[in-house]
């Protein structure tokens, strides 16, 4: 099974897993870090490293953040560079979670796809979940044909 990490400013991270709950169930190997004012950023990354061991099944691990270049991202990538290569090769860094990709990366666990079709459905998602529906007037013209 493919292990998820998400790690975001404050207890976005959180947030995003018990909407997840709540729509589809219990999740499992999930790890969420957050990083809250006055944190050490350093810790962050003891706590990611250790994170990424926790949820790693052989199958890969998907590291979800909320900001690219951001405290979270950043440390995210450090840890990740401190493992050996062979496991290294198997995580994936994706930046701007939202709860569509992180719903999607759960479905995309649960029918056994691979990592990398994982992390292609989940971008995939991530583009189609980001809508702009502006809402015309309503027309008040009586003579409209029903």
């Amino acid at each position: 099974m493919i292990g998820l990490v998400i790690a975001t400013h404050g207890k976005m991270s959180d947030g995003l897993v018990d909407a997840a709950e709540l729509i589809i169930g219990s999740t499992d190997n999930i790890e969420t870090l957050n990083l809250n004012q006055g944190d050490n950023v350093q810790d962050l990354n003891k706590q990611m490293l250790e994170a990424i061991q926790k949820v790693d099944q052989q199958d890969g691990v998907i590291v979800f953040t909320d900001l690219f270049g951001a405290s979270p991202y950043n440390q995210a990538t450090l840890a990740v560079h401190s493992l050996p290569k062979e496991q290294r090769e198997k995580i994936f860094i994706i930046t701007g979670i939202n709860l569509p990709m992180l719903l999607e990366a759960i479905n995309q666990r649960m029918v056994g796809t691979s990592l990398q079709n994982a992390v292609s459905a989940i971008l995939d998602s991530a583009k189609e979940s980001v809508v702009v529906n502006q809402l015309e007037e309503e027309n008040t013209n009586e003579e409209d044909e029903f």
